[in-house]
């Protein structure tokens, strides 16, 4: 068994997943490293800071790293490490130039992992709509997660306060100004996602539906609670939530440039 670890730095947390092989073994996240002020430090380093012991036990310098960034400044700080390989191209067909590779890798994983079609529902700082079939990219949409809704509101104005995500379905005739922010924005924003699933498969009838996203599992569960989708088995079983779309779509990549190795 070979052990290789995949890296997404993403826009607010680095992303790590151990695979052996194929198989996933462990996934640990934690904060940006670097900024204009920190020093740089070496991989060692930043895993023994935050990597599982089992990670720590293996031998660092020949443990091949396969890393994806949305974040150009954290990406100067580690790319002259010989043992991470930069993945900036994946062979998804019919992307445009200014296409986050965030959402590239995360559908290429969604349909090599899934099954194409596919819908990936990424609840982060966006939420974000990315469809694909074939191995090509159809099209998508990119709008405010729910954080971002709730900071735009306190942000933009002077007596809204800020507020977190509600744990559980909120009323939408709501009688005082926290849950009437709560309401408009969730009720809102799962309108949006049923509006965007259901045109999607009026298309594509056997498609699978990814939700992942720090958001994703969140907005999985009250999606189910506010359509009562239950009721659509069919459409039940082809709705899931992954929070390792990325890795999976690393992994696939790894896989057939390997292939021949």
């Amino acid at each position: 068994m070979i052990d290789w670890l995949a890296l997404v730095i993403g826009n607010t947390r680095w992303h790590w997943a151990w695979f052996q092989d194929d198989h996933l073994q462990h996934v640990w996240h934690h904060e940006h490293l670097v900024n204009s002020q920190t020093p740089t430090p070496d991989l060692s380093s930043i895993l023994a800071a935050h990597a599982p012991s089992q990670i720590r036990l293996l031998p660092i310098e020949s443990l091949n790293i396969w890393a994806v960034s949305v974040v150009p400044s954290q990406t100067r700080g580690v790319e002259h490490i010989s043992t991470i390989r930069w993945l900036r191209h994946f062979p998804l067909e019919k992307v445009y130039p200014t296409m986050g590779l965030d959402r590239i890798v995360t559908l290429w994983g969604a349909g090599q992992h899934y099954s194409w079609p596919t819908l990936v529902i990424d609840g982060g700082t966006a939420l974000t709509f990315t469809a694909g079939d074939a191995g090509t990219f159809v099209g998508g949409a990119i709008l405010l997660g729910v954080r971002s809704h709730l900071a735009a509101l306190h942000h933009y104005t002077a007596a809204l306060p800020h507020l977190s995500p509600p744990p559980h379905l909120p009323t939408r005739w709501a009688q005082d100004t926290p849950s009437a922010i709560q309401g408009g924005v969730i009720h809102t924003i799962l309108a949006s996602i049923h509006e965007f699933i259901h045109s999607w498969i009026s298309q594509y009838p056997d498609t699978s539906i990814l939700f992942t996203g720090g958001d994703g599992e969140y907005l999985h569960r009250l999606y189910l609670a506010q359509y009562q989708i239950q009721q659509n088995q069919a459409l039940v079983n082809r709705t899931w939530f992954d929070p390792n779309l990325m890795f999976w779509g690393i992994s696939a990549y790894r896989k057939e440039e390997t292939r021949e190795l």
